[in-house]
């Protein structure tokens, strides 16, 4: 259990600091998924009904609930947790990812650098997927279904125990990758 609010705590700092630094994306820290038959049977082949956006999701679950939300993977300069089955999900109806500002050459266009720190912390969520144990799984989750940064998802899930309202965590079930 403590693993999991260090983990948290970790990977929303990082999110919230990574708009200081400016590096050349590098995808070797977040290689592909594996192609664990319980990563690929998560995969959804058609949008689960009634999702809500990140920020709504937020402001109404709480732990145990289950959810199903739409968003987007933006939020931080790794949106993805290396050796992990866990990233960010941020909701792009609040956070403006770098590459939808016009001439903007920002490297990793998905950190939502140029948006207010308080905003951010509000409009994304924490997605993982566990193991047996109640773990993150020890792979990662670029690559799965095509998912990357920028993707867009509809999530199903369950709010995770100790979820709280700075940092929300998704257990999830499924994933459906819109684009």
């Amino acid at each position: 259990m403590k693993l999991k609010y260090i983990l948290l705590t970790a990977l929303s700092a990082f999110a919230l600091s990574s708009c200081g630094e400016k590096k050349t994306a590098d995808n070797t820290e977040n290689p592909p998924a594996a192609t664990d038959s319980s990563l690929q049977s998560m995969v959804l082949t058609s949008a689960p009904s009634g999702a809500k956006q990140v920020s709504e999701i937020r402001q109404s679950a709480k732990e145990g609930d289950q959810v199903v939300v739409s968003g987007k993977i933006i939020g931080g300069a790794t949106p993805f947790v290396a050796g992990r089955a866990m990233m960010i999900l941020g909701d792009p109806t609040k956070l403006t990812s770098c590459d939808l500002h016009e001439g903007d050459q920002c490297t990793t266009p998905w950190d939502v650098c140029c948006d207010d720190p308080d905003v951010i912390k509000q409009s994304i969520v924490t997605v993982q997927v566990l193991d047996e144990e109640g773990k993150p799984l020890k792979e990662g989750l670029k690559g799965l279904g095509g998912m990357k940064e920028l993707s867009k998802l509809v999530v199903t899930g369950v709010v995770a125990d100790g979820s709280t309202a700075d940092n929300m965590l998704i257990n999830a079930t499924g994933f459906y990758i819109q684009d």
